[in-house]
């Protein structure tokens, strides 16, 4: 006792410590479990931040892809602008005879058809190009014999030269049309004849317009087989009135024929027969002698061989003229499929019509838009 009398401050250091060491070992122990928890918290969020950033960092340029594709769609409208003025060229409606068509009765077509006989004949007489006597003296043209212009050529239209069956509307319509593209075509030719060399025309071809026609057009009808890849229709969704038109004469009266030719006339194929037992030859040349290959040293009859000297080259000229009624749908066909307005976004595709040339397109756009977030 007289121990802890005397040392009593030591003892209530010694108290104290063990107190507070008690405390502290608790406090230690709590702490422990709890910044191991948090540790634990710290890193699963280190973990699923980890996993986050590893699934973001797919869309981490997705502004900047943004961008371009906005830069995508800018030019997409220019070209679909160059477009739009290129078909447009290419139907060339103001001189489209389909496009600008006026209804009328067929009797009233009937009538115009049978004036244009006459007129076509006329003209031609007029113009000395020659037309074939009948449908099957077409080789005969250049003869003597046969030489001049027909009374009685139809032009591709020859069943219905004092003939006329009961048309519908749509079938005058379409023969109607097709009228007035011959004529031209005829006028074309009547322009590019000459004085220095004969122009004859052997047969125009052309389409039957309907089921009606397709009985009466006879020898007229054009044969599409193995021609129908050359046509423009064939690889686009468009529509076209088909015609071929072949023709005797000298290569400077097809030139100038094809020169006249614009849109909607596309000529889709040309092709060119030499006529050779035709060919006028009036007078010869020394060959002296001279072969294009091999050896110049031949016998001495070969380099006195004579030449001839070709002044009139007669030809079989035959074009395929494919007659533009229609361009391609262009965007319009978009607004058909449902998936195109799926999560559409308006404010962007209206700017792409605008800079495209297409804002007769926007209302309609809108309001299947609409309709679409409606459904």
């Amino acid at each position: 006792m007289n121990f802890i009398r005397q040392n009593k401050g030591f003892i209530l250091v010694v108290v104290t410590s063990l107190v507070v060491f008690g405390v502290l070992a608790f406090l230690n122990s709590s702490t422990k479990s709890e910044i191991e928890e948090v540790s634990s918290n710290i890193n699963r969020a280190n973990q699923n931040l980890a996993s986050i950033k590893e699934e973001t960092s797919l869309y981490a340029s997705l502004d900047l892809d943004f961008q371009v594709a906005l830069g995508d769609l800018d030019n997409l409208a220019e070209i679909e602008k160059d477009q739009k003025v290129f078909w447009k060229n290419l139907l060339n409606q103001r001189e489209n005879h389909f496009l600008e068509w006026k209804k009328r009765s067929p009797e009233a077509i009937n009538a115009e058809i049978t004036k244009l006989f006459t007129n076509l004949r006329n003209q031609c007489k007029n113009a000395q190009l020659f037309l074939p006597a009948a449908e099957n003296a077409v080789d005969s043209t250049f003869s003597n014999e046969s030489e001049g212009i027909s009374e009685t050529y139809g032009f591709g239209l020859s069943a219905y030269d004092g003939f006329w069956p009961n048309f519908d509307e749509e079938e005058s319509k379409k023969l109607d049309i097709q009228g007035k593209i011959i004529k031209e075509l005829v006028g074309f030719l009547c322009n590019s004849t000459d004085d220095t060399y004969p122009l004859s025309l052997l047969e125009i071809k052309r389409e039957a317009v309907g089921p009606t026609d397709k009985k009466h057009i006879g020898a007229d009808r054009i044969i599409l087989d193995g021609k129908t890849n050359f046509l423009l229709r064939s690889k686009l969704d468009l529509n076209s009135i088909v015609l071929e038109l072949k023709f005797r004469s000298h290569t400077s009266h097809a030139r100038s024929f094809i020169n006249q030719l614009r849109p909607p006339f596309l000529v889709r194929n040309f092709k060119v027969e030499r006529l050779l037992d035709d060919t006028e030859f009036t007078s010869f040349q020394d060959g002296g002698g001279i072969e294009a290959f091999g050896d110049q040293g031949g016998d001495e009859s070969a380099a006195k061989k004579l030449l001839p000297i070709v002044t009139d080259v007669k030809s079989d000229f035959t074009i395929l003229i494919e007659y533009l009624t229609s361009s391609r749908e262009g965007l319009s066909v978009l607004h058909q499929k449902e998936s195109f307005w799926e999560n559409a976004n308006m404010e962007t595709y209206v700017k792409f019509l605008t800079d495209s040339g297409n804002s007769a397109l926007i209302k309609e756009a809108e309001q299947l838009h609409s309709e679409n977030e409606d459904n």
